[in-house]
């Protein structure tokens, strides 16, 4: 089986093994009441550049079958996570971009050749907002060249906000994809919040189905040209996002850390607090004003937007009471002065307000900082350091996996640090969102053909930016999807 389940004692408590008894069993259902028909073979998986935790994640959660045929991680640290599993991949390369001769496998540890067959499921998280746009051109090459039979690509929510000729990057990358082969394919924006997901992280998905691999849509009445399309699939993630909102309460990320984490949290919180509350009076004060000054000062560039900051939201420049609240804390949890002077004018600010602040990310300058004044935390990037008020402390990297929705147990961490954890986390697709997509897209298709041996024709990266640019021209301004975009 392709699902990495880590065995081990169990030393979280009664309420930790409910609630990811009752996680996994809410995502299992997801299929069936989507009426989604399995075949009765594994799946083969293909995964590209980074994120491929996610999927994995995702289609053990969702109960599939499968086998991890290649993926592509271009992070270290991801990499050594995949290879150090039990389920690890088939074949796992550091490198989307000149692979058609093959690449270095970090499993075998020898050169290997791409896998020559069709891919039931291909999923991609390098859209062309990412560090490197090119690797999406290498995503399109790969779907061009090896027809995968479901093609999921990941994008920032950017490609929906115009350009300055009025064009939706979105539409130029639909354009293309329509390019690709004998594929339907459609773009969806999903909030994480809408399955189950404290966390307001929004993502854009292309979908590309074969055309031979369609079920119709559920709906009566629809002319048969449009039966073909995508619409089961829309269709789904609405059933999905209404069976989820009616079956769970709000969302509150602290209550959700608190209930997985159990007593172990509950001790560490005491024992903060308690480190807290050591002293008393003008001591205290003083101690915390101590510790906060032996942290790493703040550059000019930064003292400089931080006075601004504060002259622009009328808060007083020697106004301390965050750090005599919370000083040894900060002291505690943060690196630079710049990071606690931040949380203390994001909780002055509040303050002012009349509002209670939840969380901060303190990776941010002051000014461009992402807050929360609810449960849901800011969306998580790859560098995302985040700054609980009410936990008083930064959030460790487990407990970003499991905002991510990762059940860390389930994975074989080894001696990764605390930092890489948090990156990992931070950088891998949403587990509820890619589950949601992919639910909504088994529900949709026909897969019980067996895997052949993809008919390759090959097509260069240089064509492919210039198809891409050629699009962009040729829109002049014209909404190809209405739907998409704010």
């Amino acid at each position: 089986m392709a699902q990495s389940k880590r065995s081990g004692p169990e030393i979280l408590g009664a309420a930790k093994r409910a609630r990811v008894e009752r996680d996994g069993a809410d995502k299992a259902s997801w299929l069936s009441l989507l009426g989604a028909r399995l075949p009765a073979r594994e799946l083969a998986l293909a995964t590209d550049c980074g994120g491929s935790v996610g999927p994995v994640s995702a289609l053990a959660d969702l109960g599939v079958p499968f086998r991890h045929i290649f993926a592509c991680e271009s992070d270290p640290s991801s990499q050594q996570l995949l290879a150090s599993q039990d389920s690890r991949p088939e074949r796992l390369f550091g490198s989307m971009i000149g692979r058609d001769r093959g690449c270095y496998c970090l499993v075998s540890g020898r050169w290997m050749p791409m896998p020559k067959v069709q891919p039931d499921i291909y999923i991609s998280n390098a859209g062309t907002h990412g560090p490197n746009p090119d690797r999406f051109f290498a995503a399109v090459k790969y779907i061009m060249e090896y027809q995968p039979r479901v093609v999921i690509l990941e994008d920032l929510v950017a490609a929906c906000r115009q350009d300055p000729q009025g064009n939706l990057p979105a539409d130029a990358i639909l354009a293309l994809l329509e390019q690709a082969g004998d594929y339907e394919v459609d773009a969806y924006q999903v909030l994480a919040s809408n399955y189950g997901l404290p966390q307001r992280r929004q993502r854009v998905y292309y979908v590309m189905v074969g055309r031979q691999f369609l079920r119709p849509s559920r709906r009566s009445g629809q002319a048969p040209d449009a039966e073909a399309r995508l619409e089961r699939v829309r269709e789904g993630l609405e059933q999905l996002h209404v069976n989820v909102a009616g079956a769970s309460q709000s969302l509150d990320a602290e209550d959700l850390l608190s209930e997985l984490d159990g007593p172990t949290l509950c001790c560490r919180l005491n024992s903060d607090a308690s480190d807290a509350s050591d002293g008393s009076g003008s001591s205290a004060i003083d101690e915390a004003t101590k510790g906060i000054e032996s942290l790493l000062a703040m550059s000019a560039d930064a003292s400089y937007l931080h006075r601004r900051l504060r002259h622009e939201l009328r808060l007083a420049a020697d106004d301390l009471t965050y750090f005599s609240e919370a000083g040894p804390q900060l002291a505690k949890w943060l690196r630079t002065y710049r990071e606690a002077d931040l949380c203390q004018i994001h909780w002055l600010r509040a303050r002012s307000q009349g509002r209670e602040i939840r969380f901060v990310s303190i990776s941010q300058d002051a000014h461009r900082a992402s807050l929360s004044f609810t449960g849901e935390i800011p969306t998580l990037a790859a560098n995302t350091r985040l700054w609980s008020y009410r936990l008083q402390r930064v959030l460790r990297g487990q407990e970003m996996m499991m905002l991510q929705g990762f059940k860390p147990l389930h994975w074989r961490l080894g001696s990764l640090s605390e930092s890489t954890i948090s990156r990992i986390a931070g950088s891998a697709m949403s587990v509820h969102m890619i589950a949601a997509i992919l639910a909504a897209v088994l529900a949709s298709v026909d897969l019980k053909a067996p895997v052949q041996e993809a008919r390759r024709r090959t097509i260069s990266l240089a064509e492919l930016r210039s198809r891409y640019a050629g699009i962009r021209q040729r829109l002049n301004g014209l909404r190809r999807h209405a739907r998409l975009g704010a």
